[in-house]
């Protein structure tokens, strides 16, 4: 049985073995990757991940990110220069960019366009909010005094080569100022005008131009499959682009699929392994139910006593006063000089002690302890001999058993 069982168990994991390979044949498994703190899912895919190529959008390559040596993910535009992802949202399908400098007014000025690219500037945040900005390049002592031009400074584009060229400022005033008449009083130098997305914009207090940008992108749609925890992905069919959700299995760990294989595998045989317990048990109980059975029609001893010779057993008290007695002198010791110490009590016998003899035997003993035995056992307690002449109280015993085979019947 225990050989059928583990035939079944091979059986079944090479099935389960098989419904594992026909599943994955039907769908391209993705896990998720990560570069830092940003977790890669589609549409997005890693360079370095030797993914195949369904697991990111693929019709547009900006959606293949890289993974530099500082661990920062990079987005890579085709009108210009690679940005740096700070956050991906999956369920709002939004994205936070930065520049890898960490200038990103300089980009604003000379390398800022999102053309050709799936990716826009929020419209929530930045719909009203583009600002049209100059750039000045003003001495340093412009801003020591607040009273001459209030501006903040942008530390990454200030020129630290000239001295009288230390710091940049801008201002938000439209039309763009004049040159001719800002440099003046003031020395200062239009640099350009640039569009700035800000979040806000008001004086006298100036938001950071470096705070990160957020970015959308609208296609591919996937933001249903992250709300409900699935995994956006292309459908079975290599033919078309449609987009399906799937379960995502390196954040379920297994798929569903590869569950039910797993179910399979493991609880029928261990259903057969119960049933073959079940049975080795059950034909236990009948092999002990037989052997109960079959003593039952076996032959049943009957045992005969039959009555043994009496045994002596005490003496009556009038039989024992008529015991023999003898007083011990001032020497304490008798004739035989084996008889000084008492066989029951184990005591030496001492002067004026009374003592008793048994008649035949003449064996002595203290009178009182004596007297205990002859009430219990009629004999002597050195040689067991019964004294003639004296009678004593008998009692049956038994020493041997007959038997007889008698067959008993038993219904079956």
């Amino acid at each position: 049985m225990a050989s059928s069982t583990l035939i079944y168990y091979y059986v079944f994991s090479y099935v389960c073995i098989l419904h594992l390979q026909s599943t994955k044949g039907e769908q391209t498994i993705c896990n998720t990757l990560s570069c830092g703190d940003i977790d890669i899912d589609f549409p997005f895919g890693l360079k370095q991940g030797n993914q195949d190529k369904r697991c990111s959008y693929y019709p547009n390559p900006s959606f293949q990110l890289s993974c530099d040596n500082q661990s920062q993910t990079i987005l890579h535009l085709p009108k210009t220069r690679d940005l740096i992802i700070k956050n991906i949202d999956y369920k709002n399908q939004k994205i936070q960019v930065n520049d890898p400098e960490g200038c990103l007014p300089k980009r604003f000025l000379y390398d800022w366009n999102l053309i050709d690219s799936p990716f826009q500037l929020n419209p929530e945040i930045y719909t009203s909010n583009i600002y049209n900005l100059t750039f000045l390049r003003c001495p340093s002592n412009i801003t020591e005094s607040s009273s001459h031009l209030p501006l903040p400074i942008i530390s990454c584009l200030s020129d630290k080569e000239h001295s009288n060229l230390a710091s940049v400022v801008l201002v938000s005033w439209a039309p763009p100022i004049d040159s001719t008449t800002l440099s003046r009083p003031y020395d200062c130098e239009v640099i350009s005008t640039a569009l700035v997305p800000l979040p806000w914009m008001g004086m006298p207090m100036w938001p950071d131009l470096n705070s990160d940008v957020e970015l959308v992108w609208t296609e591919p749609r996937c933001e249903n499959c992250a709300i409900s925890g699935q995994i956006c992905g292309f459908s079975k069919d290599e033919k078309t682009l449609q987009l399906e959700c799937f379960h995502n299995p390196s954040k379920e760990g297994i798929s569903r699929s590869a569950k039910y294989g797993i179910a399979i595998g493991v609880g029928i045989p261990g259903l057969l392994s119960l049933i073959a317990f079940s049975c080795f048990i059950c034909g236990k109980f009948k092999r002990t139910q037989f052997h109960v059975q079959r003593s039952t029609n076996l032959p049943t001893a009957t045992i005969t006593l039959e009555p043994l010779p009496s045994l002596v057993m005490g003496l009556d008290r009038s039989t024992i006063e008529k015991y023999p007695k003898t007083l011990l002198g001032e020497s304490g010791r008798l004739l035989k000089p084996n008889d000084n110490t008492c066989s029951i009590c184990l005591s030496e016998y001492e002067p004026k002690d009374t003592l008793r003899s048994i008649p035949d035997c003449n064996h002595y003993f203290h009178a009182a302890c004596i007297d205990e035995w002859l009430k219990m056992n009629g004999t002597c307690p050195i040689c067991r001999n019964s004294p003639e002449g004296y009678s004593s109280t008998l009692l049956p015993s038994f020493s041997s058993l007959s038997f007889s085979l008698s067959p008993l019947s038993s219904s079956r």
